[in-house]
C-alpha cells in the first residue's frame, strides 16, 4: 500500500481483516490491472468526494468485491452518507471502522463493535458492490438469518402495530370472491394469511427466497386456521407460482417486496404472469417522497439496501400500466418521522405505555390517506395500490 499515516493503516487493516479481506487480494485504486477489492485514501470527505468521481472504479473493483474508502480526517455520518449516495447504485455502504482512542469501532446496520487493536483517529468507509449485495445468495441468507425476527412477536409493545400494518394491506384491495390468494414475497406471511381469513375454505399460495421464513409462513398459516396453504421457495422475477398447467390467482399481494428486486422490470413481468385475467393486484413498498427516508439517506450513512434501492408508487403504476393493468386506488400508510422515533422510545424506554395511542394515530392517517386519495405523501413511510389485471 502507498504511505499513509500509522493511525490509517491501522484502521485500513482492521477494515479488511473486518471485512475478510486478504492482503493479496486488494490494491489501490488505478493502480493498473482489477483485484477482487480496491482501497483509496483521502484528507477527508470532501476531498473524496471529488477524488472518487474522477477515480476509476469500474476498473479496480470487481464484480463482487468491496471498496475501501479511507479518510485521515473522519468525516460526519451526512458527509458519509454524501459518500454513499455518490456510489449509489454501484456500490453500497454495508460497515464503518472508526479509528478511537480506545481501539477501533465497526459499524454496520444496527451493531456497534469495539475491535481489539491499535487506537486510532481515521476512518474507513466499506461499500461492497450492489450485485454482490442483491445476489440471490445474499438476500437467501440474510432473509434466513433474520427469519425469527420478522415474524413480530406476540406481547411486545409493537407488536399490535406490526399485526395492523400487514392487516391494512391485506384488506386494502378485497375482492368481492377469492378462492385462491398468493402471497408474492410472503416473509412470514402474515399479510397473504390476513388476506385468506376473509374467505373461509379460499387456498392460500406463498413463496419467498429464505426457506425459512416459508417454512415459519406455513406455521403461522395453520396456527391461524388456514388449512389450505402452499409454500413454495423462490424470487419474484421467476416465481415458483404458478407451475405448468396450474391455474393463475384471483388475488395477488405483494407487500414490501419490490425494493428488494435487482431487476425491478424482471420483477414486475414475474409478478405480472400470477394474476388471473381480471385478478386482483394489491401492492405496497416504501414511499420515497416520505419526509423521513430522505431525512434518512441525509444522514445515515449505513441504510438497508432496500431503501434505497426502493421505486416510486408513480414508477410502480406506469410499469403495470404499460403491462396492461387498469389503476384502481392508491394510498399511503404509516406515518413518518417523528411516529417511528417515538415507537422505538416507547417500546425500549416505555414498556409499551404508548403502544393503543400510537397505534391509532397511524390508524386515522392511514383512513385519512384512503378518503384523499394517497395526498400528502411526505408524511408517511409506505405506499399501497390496487390494480385489476386485464381481462382475456
Amino acid at each position: 500500500m502507498s504511505q499513509i499515516s500509522p493511525q490509517l493503516q491501522a484502521t485500513l487493516d482492521a477494515a479488511r481483516e473486518g471485512s475478510q479481506i486478504e492482503s493479496s487480494q486488494i490494491q489501490m485504486v488505478g493502480t493498473g490491472g482489477q483485484q477482487q477489492h480496491a482501497w483509496a485514501s483521502y484528507p477527508n470527505a470532501s476531498v473524496a468526494l471529488k477524488g472518487l468521481n474522477e477515480s476509476p472504479l469500474d476498473s479496480s473493483v470487481g464484480p463482487r468485491g468491496a471498496l475501501l474508502v479511507a479518510l485521515e480526517d473522519p468525516g460526519s455520518d451526512s458527509d458519509l452518507a454524501r459518500l454513499r449516495n455518490q456510489l449509489w447504485p454501484e456500490f453500497h455502504a454495508v460497515a464503518i471502522f472508526d479509528g478511537k482512542p480506545e481501539g477501533i469501532r465497526r459499524r454496520t446496520f444496527g451493531s456497534r463493535e469495539l475491535l481489539k487493536g491499535k487506537p486510532g483517529s481515521c476512518q474507513v468507509l466499506v461499500l461492497r458492490r450492489l450485485q454482490e449485495v442483491m445476489s440471490p445468495e445474499t438476500t437467501t441468507a440474510k432473509f434466513d438469518q433474520n427469519a425469527k425476527g420478522w415474524d413480530g412477536v406476540p406481547g411486545s409493545p409493537g407488536y399490535p402495530h406490526f399485526r395492523w400494518m400487514r392487516r391494512f394491506v391485506a384488506l386494502y384491495g378485497r375482492p368481492e370472491k377469492a378462492s385462491r390468494i398468493l402471497d408474492f414475497g410472503s416473509g412470514a406471511g402474515w399479510v397473504g394469511i390476513e388476506a385468506a381469513k376473509q374467505f373461509p375454505g379460499s387456498s392460500l399460495f406463498l413463496f419467498d427466497p429464505s426457506p425459512e421464513m416459508v417454512r415459519i409462513a406455513e406455521g403461522n398459516a395453520k396456527v391461524e386456521g388456514v388449512d389450505l396453504c402452499e409454500g413454495r421457495i423462490g424470487f419474484g422475477d421467476a416465481p415458483p407460482f404458478p407451475r405448468s398447467g396450474e391455474s393463475r390467482y384471483d388475488w395477488v399481494i405483494s407487500s414490501g417486496v419490490i425494493s428488494f428486486a435487482s431487476d425491478s422490470e424482471a420483477w414486475l413481468d414475474g409478478l405480472c404472469k400470477t394474476v388471473a385475467p381480471g385478478g386482483t393486484l394489491v401492492i405496497g413498498d416504501i414511499q420515497l417522497e416520505s419526509k423521513g427516508v430522505q431525512k434518512r439517506r441525509r444522514t445515515h450513512p449505513l441504510l438497508p439496501v432496500r431503501e434505497l434501492n426502493a421505486k416510486s408508487a408513480a414508477w410502480v403504476r406506469q410499469g403495470l400500466e404499460a403491462r396492461g393493468f387498469e389503476f384502481v386506488r392508491g394510498s399511503a400508510y404509516q406515518l413518518t418521522y417523528p411516529i417511528p422515533q417515538i415507537m422505538h422510545i416507547n417500546e425500549t424506554k416505555l414498556d409499551g405505555l404508548l403502544s393503543r395511542p400510537l397505534l391509532w394515530i397511524n390508524q386515522i392517517g392511514a383512513t385519512l390517506s384512503r378518503l384523499t386519495g394517497g395526498a400528502c405523501k411526505s408524511v408517511f413511510d409506505s405506499w399501497v395500490m390496487q390494480l385489476r389485471a386485464p381481462a382475456e
